[in-house]
């Protein structure tokens, strides 16, 4: 093979690998830092839509049974950045080392060893796995939150803004007040987070929720919620992204 002809198969090369890089990069990207379960959906799906692996949704997840997801489900991806009281959380994504985690959160690696424990040898990390973040010293910008603004829930394939006021018995018009990035109501994303309206009388299941919490949350009965939610067979069993009616 002649140098012209190895030097354009170098090209085409270069050209396919970055083509496939930059496909993958946005296929990605495309899912956000979550996804809420749909039906049908499986870790190995999820993990295949969204650029990830099935171990690092596991671990991301704190997911004991990697076969048992439910639909409505929030799931964290790679990459995610939770905000906590004291500490954030940042999820490691693929390709991250404490070295770009410190660089990209102001810090050093040494107080990301401090911060974490659990980490024995500062070179291995995996993808999923939830580290502490300092919170930054410096206060930030003083946001002034939408009066009624109060949970948040993240668009499912199928979703759009009037199936989600309805959903969470409340109204277009209310969800666009709290949202001022939506600028066009009918263009919304899967995974993409919206405020709902506080007056909402639907509410979301979060981790860590039981009837008795959310009850005290919204000044009512254990009782008067399984009334308001027939659906709910067993008091002790809700799960993550569930949609129950408060009012």
């Amino acid at each position: 093979m002649t140098t012209k002809k190895l030097f354009q198969a170098f090209v085409l090369l270069a050209v396919l690998l970055a083509t496939f890089a930059t496909t993958s990069t946005a296929f990605a990207a495309g899912c956000g830092f979550s996804v809420t379960v749909a039906s049908g959906d499986t870790l190995r799906k999820i993990a295949s839509r969204c650029g990830t692996t099935v171990a690092a949704l596991t671990l991301a997840n704190n997911l004991s049974n990697a076969n048992l997801i439910h639909v409505g489900q929030i799931l964290v991806l790679p990459g995610a950045h939770l905000h906590g009281s004291g500490y954030d959380i940042y999820v490691v994504a693929h390709g991250d080392t404490l070295k770009t985690i410190a660089s990209r959160f102001g810090t050093t690696v040494d107080v990301l060893l401090k911060l974490n424990p659990s980490i024995t040898n500062p070179n291995v990390i995996y993808a999923g796995q939830r580290l502490n973040v300092a919170v930054p010293t410096s206060p930030p910008p003083v946001v002034t939150p939408p009066p009624a603004s109060g949970q948040i829930y993240y668009v499912r394939k199928g979703d759009t803004l009037r199936s989600i006021a309805s959903r969470m018995s409340t109204t277009t018009e209310d969800i666009l007040k709290v949202n001022p990035q939506i600028k066009n109501p009918s263009l919304i994303y899967v995974g993409q987070a919206i405020t709902i309206p506080a007056s909402a009388s639907s509410y979301i299941v979060q981790k860590g929720d039981t009837l008795r919490i959310i009850a005290n949350k919204f000044g009512t009965t254990v009782d008067n919620l399984l009334s308001l939610n027939p659906n709910i067979k067993n008091v002790n069993l809700i799960y993550v992204g569930q949609v129950i009616n408060v009012r």
